[in-house]
């Protein structure tokens, strides 16, 4: 991984580029992906809230996202398709007074899945949290994603916490 300095909101930036067999390269996305990161993001906002019709990619979403001054987005594309996306944070973390990374959303195209695309980017995001001392990086799983739960049992240990939410407006869960 390339350090490519800083970004606007002065949070350091890393090229997670990496190539690999089966034309795999994973990077962060910047707001000339957003056409290509909208439909992505219509397909994980339906199957989170399932049964919820889509009726058109949210661009304006993806731009938003994209421009955010405190989200960073990667992007796995494959054959040159974006087909994964990842949210992350860097944040303060107070029991260790130093800093951890929050994966907080994670998601593979259904056309891109079984091929180990998430453990994928969250190695890449790992990368990135290694050069920046994180003291460890986290992620939430809905309890009902059998597939997900096995894969990230592959490869991480479940943290010895439970994640609780309050919800507001008219915001259901999921």
């Amino acid at each position: 991984m390339r350090d490519l300095g800083r970004n606007q909101a002065g949070r350091k930036m890393a090229d997670a580029a990496d190539t690999t067999a089966g034309g795999l390269v994973i990077r962060s996305l910047s707001s000339e992906d957003a056409a290509q990161l909208a439909p992505l993001l219509s397909a994980y906002r339906a199957e989170m809230y399932s049964g919820l019709q889509i009726d058109s990619p949210r661009q304006e979403a993806a731009a938003a996202l994209l421009s955010s001054q405190t989200a960073e987005v990667m992007g796995g594309f494959l054959d040159y398709k974006l087909s994964a996306f990842a949210v992350f944070f860097d944040l303060p973390e107070a029991i260790s007074n130093g800093r951890a990374g929050q994966l907080d959303d994670l998601y593979v195209a259904a056309s891109a899945r079984g091929q180990r695309l998430a453990q994928e980017m969250i190695d890449a995001i790992t990368a990135i949290g290694r050069t920046r001392n994180w003291v460890h990086l986290r992620w939430l799983v809905p309890q009902n994603n059998e597939a997900a739960l096995r894969a990230y049992e592959r490869f991480a240990k479940a943290a010895p916490w439970k994640s609780y939410a309050v919800w507001f407006g008219d915001h259901a869960s999921w």
